[in-house]
């Protein structure tokens, strides 16, 4: 939708699908670090592709999978509302607490529905993390480099933030060759919203999700 080189694409579905297993993964290992960024990224990236070439053939018999994963365990890992507040942008002050809420519930589904779909295209070999830079206070920034198996390297920036009551760092964007996928998002929505009004935004929004879901949206 915001992105037309195809390799450059399907890297951000490695770098959102990292967010969605992370918590499959957990579960599987119970080794995934939050108090560390970088070793949070590493871990994530490096179980994200052994889970997929484990679990390829699963998931072209039931891409359902990929959303199981992605509701059952994002939450430690992902801030789904530190996301969509930022993509609303304006509109999320003026936005009544049911439209934020469901505004919140729909770009999660959304943002699983849209990237699940591509999930078997990937082709990753490995994994390169660099060391977390600071922001600021509480903010951090950690480069990584993703090896295709086609030999290609891409550029990907995660952006973590400690999140002060829990004391955990969690993922909230990520960044490929310096496109931003927030900043993308924010720029779709901000036009659609201001166009169609919010309310209409989120309709389409969950249709689209109930027609991948099958029925609801849950």
């Amino acid at each position: 939708m915001f992105f037309n080189h195809a390799s450059t694409y399907r890297v951000i579905l490695l770098a959102v699908l990292s967010f969605f297993f992370a918590g499959f993964s957990q579960a599987q290992t119970d080794g995934i670090p939050q108090d560390d960024p970088q070793k949070l990224v590493q871990s994530l990236s490096d179980k994200v592709v052994s889970e997929l070439n484990l679990n390829r053939e699963a998931l072209e018999s039931n891409p359902q999978e990929v959303k199981i994963f992605a509701t059952t365990y994002v939450l430690p890992y992902i801030d789904t509302v530190k996301m969509a507040r930022y993509v609303m942008g304006k509109h999320w002050r003026s936005a009544s607490e049911v439209q934020q809420k469901g505004f919140v519930d729909a770009f999660t589904n959304t943002l699983i529905r849209s990237y699940s779909q591509s999930l078997l295209k990937l082709k990753i070999e490995s994994v390169e993390v660099e060391p977390a830079r600071e922001e600021k206070p509480g903010r951090v920034t950690v480069a990584s480099k993703v090896l295709q198996s086609d030999g290609n390297k891409s550029d990907v920036i995660y952006r973590v933030y400690l999140n002060k009551h829990t004391n955990k760092w969690m993922l909230y964007d990520v960044a490929v060759e310096g496109i931003s996928m927030l900043l993308s998002y924010r720029k779709a929505y901000d036009s659609d919203i201001t166009k169609k009004g919010l309310d209409a935004v989120i309709s389409e929004m969950q249709d689209k999700n109930a027609d991948f879901n099958g029925s609801s949206q849950s």
